[in-house]
Parts: structure tokens; C-alpha cells; sequence
């Protein structure tokens, strides 16, 4: 992992040139009022707002097979990390899927954010902590 970051070309330093960062999220705007699935692609994206639930709603994350065969690069140990948003004055509770151990924080709070970190637990399991 640590070859993709901005400044690292192949485990050597390299000069940052314009443009370079460690983050450069897309934002998914989900105005759905739903429960929801967090899938791969809201994943890649790096941020996922949610903007119209009328009440909480459960989150659910995508299940570890999905994840670990959406980012192959991943090792044991080795984690990801994405932002999930609730613009509305409701909060997110957190389901895990097939495979997934949740930790951290058990729900988004209304209003707020949450960094999400997914570590790559075995060949077959990841855990997602909500921060």
C-alpha cells in the first residue's frame, strides 16, 4: 500500500509534483430516504453523503468477499479508509455484512461524519472500524 501514496514511487521518495495528495475523494450524494448499502464502489468513491433520511436508518457494509476482491492489492494487516456523511438529523446504524467484524463506534451520529477504516483481517475476513 504504502507504493501508492502521493510521494512514493516504487518504496523510494520521490519530489511531490502539483496535484500530488494522499486524498483525492469523489463525493456519492445519496438523497435516498433508505436503509443503504455501503458497496465497493461508494468505498472507492472515498466519501458518501447522505442527505434525506426522515429517521435513522441501518447502514449496511458490503460483504468481505466484495471487498477484498475490489481492492486485490490489500495484504493482511493492511487497511483502507473513506468518510461517510449524514447531512440529516438522523443517524446511521452500522449492520455488518458476510464476513465483516464491525468495531469502533456502533452507528454515525445524526448531523456528523465518520471515518470508516477496513482492515484486512484473513484471506476471507475484514474488520470495519467507524471512527
Amino acid at each position: 500500500m504504502l507504493s501508492q501514496l502521493a510521494g512514493f514511487q516504487g518504496g523510494m521518495l520521490k519530489a511531490t509534483a502539483s496535484g500530488d495528495s494522499l486524498l483525492t475523494p469523489a463525493t456519492i450524494v445519496n438523497a435516498v430516504d433508505a436503509v443503504d448499502t455501503v458497496t465497493v464502489d461508494k468505498i472507492h468513491a472515498g466519501v458518501v453523503q447522505y442527505t434525506a433520511f426522515s429517521a435513522g436508518r441501518n447502514l449496511t457494509t458490503d460483504t468481505a468477499a466484495n471487498i477484498i476482491a475490489a481492492f486485490p492489492e490489500m495484504d493482511i494487516g493492511d487497511s483502507i479508509m473513506f468518510c461517510v456523511s449524514l447531512q440529516a438529523a438522523f443517524a446511521g446504524t452500522w449492520v455488518a455484512g458476510t464476513g465483516v467484524t464491525l468495531a469502533g463506534r456502533p452507528t454515525t451520529p445524526a448531523s456528523s461524519f465518520s471515518l470508516v477504516v477496513i482492515k484486512k483481517l484473513t484471506a476471507t475476513t475484514v474488520e470495519w472500524r467507524v471512527l
